[in-house]
């Protein structure tokens, strides 16, 4: 039986490890585990990197060495297509072909600069490690005594405010001054929190470190050098960092498979809709449960992983007891009897998110419930984090 994943983030990474305890109780189990980059990316910590609070092998882990501590195969390369009806996976490097007998599918999100004029051209990001790396690269080649130095961050959302509130730490070390304006199209920062308590919090975090907050304000164009507001007005930078929005992965245009506005559309089980065979998880995925989105984040992205893995150990077993196939070797593996596949049920949603927002200078705010928890935020933020990384080591 074989179980393939697609994806070293989150939901790979935690699907992988779930299916690695189904391997240990049955060999004829094997795993592989598909990604175009060779280590996972811990992506709420990359604001971080442009302080120089971490490094980037602190906050990311080597698939290779992951995938064969937990006994599964790893092939670094770029997934091109999906045959469905072959079950086969196609990569980029050779044309190789992967088959599976179940596919999960978690291959996350991709930055989005909604087509603006210059955006992508001209834009640094955060969105990948690789990214952060050169955003960092270009800070530091700014002469910061020559003129005032003009940083824009365009969006106000969680990467946004914690990439502006480590822009304050990077100047603190660097011992310079710059202008730090951040922009957002909504009428307040963290528009997707439910309540303004913690907005309203952050923005006078932020402002009373000197940065300039721009709400209620919608990028038309990007230039050298200078950004155009669909309010006709304009902005000096010398550099932009742009943390404003995701979108599917690109991969999914040429899938013929159901979608939501571009997200692949699942069942309440996490099964791709009208598959029995194909899972989806994380970022990759609009999942909905009366009434109740899942956030795209990295707990949903876990705990979807686990879900998915559970109901494929229960679709093999139903199946073997449908053609009462079932050895005795497997009694142990999956009990006697027939089960229920697992409904999806989100916890971090859309509706009620929950999350630390790193603010600079060793501050966070922890998010939950409605409440803006501000004692231990960030130890808590760090604490979290170096846990999960340890699964890398």
């Amino acid at each position: 039986m074989k179980v393939v994943v697609l994806g070293g983030g989150f939901g790979g990474v935690s699907a992988a490890s779930e299916l690695s305890e189904l391997r240990n109780r049955s060999k004829d189990i094997c795993i592989t585990m598909i990604d175009r980059k060779t280590r996972l990316e811990y992506l709420a910590a990359h604001p971080e990197i442009l302080s120089g609070k971490v490094t980037p092998d602190e906050i990311s882990g080597d698939l290779n060495k992951f995938a064969a501590k937990i006994g599964a195969e790893f092939i670094n390369d770029t997934v091109v297509n999906i045959d469905f009806k072959a079950k086969k996976v196609k990569t980029e490097n050779g044309g190789k072909e992967i088959l599976y007998d179940y596919l999960v599918i978690s291959i996350g999100a991709e930055q989005t600069f909604f087509g603006i004029p210059g955006a992508e051209e001209l834009s640094h990001s955060v969105n990948t490690l690789k990214g952060a790396v050169e955003t960092k690269n270009a800070l530091d080649k700014l002469d910061f005594s020559a003129k005032e130095i003009h940083i824009a961050v365009i969006g106000a959302g969680l990467t946004g405010v914690e990439v502006a509130g480590e822009l304050i730490d990077y100047l603190r070390y660097k011992e310079a001054s710059a202008k730090i304006y951040i922009v957002e199209m909504m009428p307040r920062v963290l528009p997707t929190f439910s309540t303004e308590k913690v907005s309203n919090y952050v923005a006078k975090f932020l402002s009373d470190r000197g940065i300039e907050i721009l709400t209620e304000t919608a990028v038309q164009e990007v230039s050298e050098h200078e950004i155009t507001f669909k309010n006709g007005k304009k902005h000096p930078y010398d550099i932009i960092i742009w943390t404003a929005g995701i979108k599917p992965n690109s991969l999914l245009e040429n899938l013929e498979v159901p979608k939501m506005k571009g997200w692949l559309k699942t069942d309440p089980y996490l099964r791709v809709e009208g598959m029995e065979n194909v899972f989806a998880v994380g970022d990759t995925i609009s999942f909905e449960s009366e009434g109740v989105r899942s956030g795209q984040n990295a707990e949903e992205a876990e705990r979807q992983g686990e879900v998915a893995v559970e109901n494929i150990i229960k679709t093999i077993k139903n199946l073997s007891f449908k053609k009462k196939a079932l050895p005795k070797k497997y009694y142990s593996l999956y009990g006697m009897k027939e089960e229920k596949l697992k409904r999806y049920r989100p916890k971090n949603t859309i509706q009620n998110p929950r999350a630390f927002i790193s603010l600079g200078s060793n501050k966070a705010v922890m998010y939950f419930r409605g409440m803006a928890i501000k004692v231990l935020a960030y130890r808590l933020k760090k604490f979290v984090e170096r846990r999960y990384m340890k699964r890398f080591k």
